[in-house]
């Protein structure tokens, strides 16, 4: 390359790109800089120019060290990254990342290029749209109608890339949401700091964030471009304020779609903005779904996917509406007698079209959209009902962490009254899992139902913390060992003494133990040889309705357990 191109160069990167840059001799001295770096320093650029850098920029420790940084790149670095402190119109900083990169020209001459990544206000022009006020990204309603134009009059490939920050809401409630502005507002610039000249940025709203990506040769190249930014914004963000500072890590989840403009799809036609946002976060919670952290690309079969969960979504809100949900009771027995002491409390839909649907059908889609506490009460309203019905006998219903919202206690309490049914007769059950610590919501609803008279149950216990505090806190009468331990007994030695332990943990603590799962009589003289004295299984029969365990007339004289 001769000197009269490595100049053109130069000139290029100034005439393109939106981050700030400046040109400076191994002394320091600016030589050079561009409007985006005199924006971002509220300077003239006639104010620049001939001064040091140590003048104009100052890191968080000082001044910007320049002759720290030429030594750093002349012993080999390719690159040094610092963060520097850049001053706001209207008074105070904004703490944003500078790259140094080292030149040399044919004559030997050597320079610094200096890049610095801005606040986005200065990063936008009149013209851009509405701007987030927190951030200065563009906000939704510009970036949208930027996009629907894209769609609609561009060529080529475009990747349209959302993400937000995985378990953000425990920034906001544990250090206060002016911290969590601030992780937004790093979160912005690292996005800034990323993308290719021409790509665009925006908050979309709360955490998530959209970025553009125009003028792609292949979609390998939207995935790295994802993938970089994925790895900067993992990085530890360093909060400010009183005090020392402090770090705060999170992960981020990516989803990416990437659309050739030339070729609408197949099957839904011309694009637009809506659809592409939509399979875009159809790729983010395929990422958030494998644990976050990642990217995932969108592809035709999330597609389905999520047309499928929404069409059973739907399908579901009916259900509730005509009352296509029905109650499968599974009998408890006395190891000891073979004698039925109860029932637990299991859901069915009966879909119309789909026929008879187990629970694992349908309530991760209820889980999704919030409707596993309004499946919960129509469970419970039936089980009453069925108690009512059928004096003698005894019922535990599940019920999830969500309907624990200080109502629940309430409503059974209600349900009982208006019924005239003794507390005794019912059971709670909740997975070991939907016990959080130090939640006095869910702990006071366990306790209002103690002293209420109904037991509490922790439902497939070993498969989730196993918290031994919770037995000695917590108004828990029973454990239900999940029946993954019991189904390679007696032969799986490992699975043995768990069983054994439960069973033996039960014991100590004055516990019901039951024991899930049991399909065969040598599973169910094995674990009445560990100690167990309750279990449930197909050996003593299947969930079934009403009708399979009574005749109409039935009055059954089942003891309480």
């Amino acid at each position: 390359m001769d000197h009269h191109q490595w100049r053109l160069d130069v000139g290029q990167v100034f005439a393109t790109t939106g981050v700030g840059v400046a040109v400076a001799d191994l002394h320091g001295v600016l030589l050079r800089v561009n409007q985006a770096f005199c924006d971002a320093l509220a300077h003239d650029v006639a104010d620049v120019v001939g001064r040091k850098l140590a003048d104009v920029l100052s890191t968080a420790d000082g001044a910007y060290d320049a002759d720290g940084v030429v030594e750093a790149l002349l012993t080999g670095a390719s690159a040094v990254t610092t963060d520097v402190l850049l001053a706001r119109p209207g008074g105070g900083t904004t703490r944003t990342p500078a790259v140094s990169a080292l030149a040399t020209a044919p004559d030997g001459a050597g320079v610094v290029v200096v890049q610095v990544f801005a606040d986005g206000v200065r990063r936008h022009r009149a013209g851009d749209g509405e701007l987030d006020p927190l951030t200065g990204l563009r906000a939704r309603s510009g970036v949208v109608a930027d996009l629907d134009e894209r769609l609609r009059g561009g060529r080529g490939l475009l990747g349209v890339l959302t993400c937000d920050l995985d378990r953000f809401r425990v920034v906001n409630e544990s250090l206060g949401h002016a911290a969590g502005d601030e992780v937004l507002v790093a979160v912005a610039e690292r996005l800034l700091a990323g993308v290719r000249a021409g790509d665009v940025v925006a908050r979309l709203g709360d955490d998530e964030f959209l970025v553009l990506l125009p003028g792609l040769a292949e979609v390998r190249e939207a995935v790295e471009v994802a993938t970089r930014l994925n790895g900067g914004l993992a990085a530890p963000v360093v909060l400010g304020g009183p005090g020392a500072p402090r770090e705060i890590r999170c992960s981020v989840s990516t989803g990416l779609v990437v659309l050739d403009l030339a070729r609408p799809d197949p099957v839904l036609g011309p694009l637009d903005a809506a659809v592409a946002l939509r399979d875009a976060n159809t790729a983010l919670d395929a990422a958030k779904a494998a644990g976050g952290g990642c990217v995932r690309v969108h592809t035709a079969a999330m597609r389905e996917q999520a047309v499928q969960r929404l069409l059973l979504e739907n399908d579901l809100r009916r259900a509730l509406e005509r009352g296509e949900l029905e109650v499968h009771y599974q009998p408890v027995v006395a190891l000891p007698e073979r004698r039925r002491t109860g029932f637990e409390a299991l859901v069915r839909w009966r879909h119309p079209e789909r026929g008879l649907l187990l629970p694992e059908d349908f309530l991760p889609a209820a889980e999704d959209c919030g409707l596993v506490p309004a499946v919960d009460a129509v469970v419970l309203e039936e089980v009453l009902d069925f108690l009512a019905r059928r004096p003698g006998t005894r019922v535990a219903v599940n019920t999830c962490a969500a309907r624990l919202d200080g109502t629940f206690a309430t409503a059974v309490a209600q349900g009982l009254r208006r019924r005239g049914l003794a507390p005794q007769r019912l059971a709670v059950e909740l997975l070991e899992t939907s016990v959080v610590d130090g939640d006095s919501v869910t702990e006071g609803e366990l306790h209002a139902l103690a002293a209420l008279g109904v037991d509490v149950l922790l439902d497939d216990f070993g498969t989730g913390y196993s918290s031994l505090s919770y037995l000695r806190r917590l108004p828990v009468s029973g454990l239900k060992l999940d029946g993954s331990f019991v189904a390679d007994l007696p032969a799986d030695a490992s699975s043995d003494r768990i069983a054994a332990a439960v069973a033996g943990l039960a014991e100590g603590f004055g516990l019901l133990g039951v024991c899930e799962g049991v399909e065969t009589a040598a599973q169910a003289a094995h674990v009445q040889r560990q100690g167990w004295r309750r279990a449930q299984g197909w050996l003593f029969g299947r969930p079934a309705p009403e009708s399979h365990w009574f005749a109409p007339a039935d009055a059954p004289a089942d003891a309480p357990a």
